[in-house]
């Protein structure tokens, strides 16, 4: 507990601070506590790189460059999307990938002058039902995606006048206190 000389000393000291003075100065203050790092630990599962999403949302703020934090959730958000966009990519293709994988004998078998695109279209249809999800969660993300950068574009034109871009810091410490690589076995790591 503070002694009551310490409690004084704040208290003259914190009388003497008059803050920020200029437009720029109170615009910068304003920023200061914006902290950043909770979207990476809620959005990247604990096969995926956090680095490489964390780097997409700094491109995304560096490339829109939000001025207010509703501007910066939005951002967050388009960010979001666009991960999980690129994450229903990549499980298309590794349905695809597998199924033609798996059948490749098969399928040279029964079509000796089978080439790489009818190769394609045969396993298309049969994957066809699997990559249903996948082209819905697609079709989904790319509309979330579409609506955020709308809702970016119109906060943009209602945003104070001589705003200046928030200033994010990024936090080394988990939000969540869960270590995402605890989930995975490593093959070939000791322990």
């Amino acid at each position: 507990m503070r002694s009551e000389a310490q409690i004084q000393a704040s208290r003259i000291n914190g009388a003497m601070s008059h803050g920020p003075v200029t437009e720029a100065g109170k615009q910068r203050s304003s920023q200061n506590a914006i902290k950043h790092g909770l979207s990476a630990r809620s959005v990247v599962l604990c096969n995926e790189d956090h680095a490489l999403f964390d780097q997409l949302e700094q491109d995304y703020i560096d490339s829109l460059q939000p001025c207010t934090v509703l501007e910066l959730h939005v951002v967050q958000h388009l960010a979001v999307a666009e991960w999980r966009l690129h994450r229903a990519y990549a499980v298309g293709t590794a349905i695809a990938d597998q199924s033609i994988l798996q059948n490749k004998l098969q399928d040279d078998q029964e079509n000796p002058k089978l080439d790489d695109d009818f190769r394609t279209g045969i396993n298309h249809a049969r994957v066809e039902k699997q990559l249903s999800a996948v082209n819905k969660a697609e079709a989904h993300f790319e509309r979330t995606r579409a609506r955020s950068l709308a809702e970016f574009l119109r906060l943009r034109k209602i945003r104070p006048a001589g705003a200046l871009p928030i200033q994010v810091t990024r936090p080394d410490v988990s939000t969540t206190g869960r270590d995402p690589a605890q989930y995975i076995e490593r093959p070939n790591e000791g322990g």
